[in-house]
């Protein structure tokens, strides 16, 4: 039996249908995030879990109740390797730990069977230099869809017998609110195509439209404060990817189209010499208050000076979509 890769007619092994519906689940950067993680579980558990759900005949009940223990893994995971030292690991590297937990759950094994899925998991989780690749994207972006190919890879050799190290999250202090906090309730949802770093911004350039109406053509400058790691490689993009994470790109892209999906972000959009104009005169600006607050608040301010002489400032925003400031039901 094989597996389905979502939007085509294609099926594939079980663990290559996990990774290329991880890798486009990713792709235009729109799944939903976690703050203290600092990266992105959904885009490797969800596909991870409903793949192996699908594949088992699993019921909803039992694909949710995977989900929900693949995150409150991955997310501790992410803050145990930071407590480890070494260079912050991307969401490839923290997701794996949180794979292998829906899988595992999925496919019933025992106590015995996921220790040893675990320190297998924790054992082959990737590099994914998180602050490396963002100033340099690539393909790669995180490493998600390897880390859901890992993680899923890691439960499948547990179940048949392979053993792995005793998992250092088994013994961290990480795990004494596991059943009182529920880091699944603490992510925060998109409206954008681009880094989660970017919308705080475009949420402002959205309320300066509903107060002053759609005028790219008259827009001279545009500054934006933010916390110092948002300051990535500022070239003009090439590619999708590298345009995800352009702030520059996207606040011009935004302010052209006045919306920022995966059209906005590839195909002509990268050669729309509007776009091109409006992005050399954007500017971002190191603010060492909201550098301060990061990760655990991701802040920004803008400033748009007008040709006219008028001048627009937004206040110092969170993105919409966050805990703190949820999304509607609609």
């Amino acid at each position: 039996m094989e597996s389905p890769v979502w939007g085509t007619e294609l099926f594939m092994s079980l663990p290559w249908s996990i990774f290329l519906n991880s890798y486009t689940t990713a792709f235009f950067d729109m799944d939903d995030g976690h703050r203290l993680a600092q990266g992105h579980p959904g885009a490797a558990i969800i596909p991870a879990a409903l793949c192996t759900a699908h594949y088992l005949d699993s019921s909803g009940k039992a694909f949710l109740e995977a989900v929900v223990i693949g995150y409150e893994i991955a997310v501790r995971s992410a803050l145990l390797m930071r407590e480890m030292g070494g260079p912050r690991k991307g969401s490839g590297a923290w997701v794996v730990p949180g794979v292998t937990a829906a899988v595992s759950r999925l496919m019933n094994l025992n106590t015995e069977k996921i220790l040893s899925a675990m320190g297998m998991a924790e054992f082959m989780a990737l590099q994914a230099p998180q602050d490396r690749s963002a100033s340099f994207p690539s393909l790669t972006k995180e490493g998600l869809p390897w880390g859901a190919y890992t993680g899923f890879m890691a439960a499948f050799l547990a179940s048949h017998g392979m053993s792995g190290m005793r998992p250092y999250l088994a013994d961290s202090l990480l795990l004494n609110d596991l059943t009182e906090r529920y880091e699944i309730e603490h992510v925060y949802f998109k409206q954008y195509a681009c880094c989660r770093w970017a919308h705080p911004a475009i949420d402002g350039l959205r309320k300066m439209f509903e107060e002053l109406g759609h005028r790219e053509n008259e827009i001279d400058q545009v500054s934006i404060r933010t916390f110092e790691k948002a300051l990535l490689d500022q070239r003009i993009p090439g590619n999708t990817v590298e345009a995800v994470y352009s702030i520059p790109f996207d606040v011009a892209s935004y302010l052209v189209h006045g919306k920022l999906g995966p059209r906005e972000v590839s195909g002509d959009a990268l050669k729309d010499p509007r776009i091109r104009s409006l992005y050399d005169r954007i500017h971002l600006i190191a603010d060492p208050e909201l550098t301060k607050q990061f990760p655990a608040k991701c802040l920004q301010q803008i400033e748009v000076t007008f040709k006219t002489g008028e001048h627009y400032e937004s206040g110092v925003l969170s993105a919409k979509g966050d805990p703190a400031c949820p999304l509607s039901g609609d």
